[in-house]
């Protein structure tokens, strides 16, 4: 009887394992797309920074150029009769302004990159989080504790992540603008930032509604266990 037993209990942890994974195919699949598709382009773009040639227009740095967010030319927020740009940078308007670096100095270099890291700092890090998540939902089931904690943590990272990523690339961006344009106010109006969050904020209050559901649902359930 004990091998049958082993055997019945083998079957039933095979099947939960499998059912755990069925579970969190669609986001597994999705983050697992999502995250080779930023591995292999952040190995692209590192070969191209380190092997580039100038000949081929490769190599670091490449041109620095800026494009103001949120205001096109002819619209109601369009303020600038004219703007002129400051020696040794250029500035077009199709649709909206975009200022380049002739030479960029190294400043420039690194505030163009602020422009845009944050921005892949903040996916990578929710790729990480969403694989843990689906670890911690197959190991010890989708609702315990456990799953909980790790929903509260990735709610709150979606809203302050988003948040520091967007005000980090505004505030690079009217810098960049400023270093290569004249004009007399600010390029950038830090109070569309909240424009930026809609979507993220929600996402992560809904995450951190689940987190609080799962965990009166887990302490519910070792209650009634306890009691049986």
């Amino acid at each position: 009887m004990r091998p049958v037993r082993l055997m019945i209990e083998g079957d039933a942890e095979m099947t939960t394992d499998n059912e755990r994974r069925r579970l969190t195919e669609p986001l597994e699949s999705v983050t697992t797309f999502f995250g080779a598709l930023m591995i292999i382009g952040s190995l692209v773009v590192l070969g191209f920074v380190v092997f580039g040639s100038d000949t081929y227009g490769g190599g670091f740095p490449l041109t620095v150029c800026v494009t103001q967010p949120g205001t096109q030319y002819s619209s109601s927020g369009w303020n600038y009769p004219s703007v002129p740009a400051k020696p040794g940078n250029s500035v077009t308007i199709i649709g909206a302004l975009q200022a380049c670096a002739d030479h960029p100095t190294a400043g420039q270099q690194a505030l163009s990159v602020v422009t845009w890291l944050p921005t892949v700092l903040f996916w990578g890090g929710l790729l990480f989080m969403l694989w843990r998540t689906i670890l911690t939902a197959r190991r010890n089931g989708p609702f315990t504790p456990r799953i909980a904690v790790a929903l509260r943590r990735l709610g709150w990272y979606i809203i302050l992540g988003s948040a520091s990523a967007a005000f980090v690339h505004m505030i690079a961006t009217d810098v960049l603008l400023t270093m290569m344009a004249s004009v007399d106010q600010p390029f950038v109006n830090l109070l569309e930032v909240p424009l930026h969050l809609p979507v993220p904020v929600l996402t992560g209050a809904a995450l951190l509604t689940f987190a609080r559901i799962i965990r009166v649902g887990a302490a519910m359930d070792a209650e009634i266990q306890a009691t049986i």
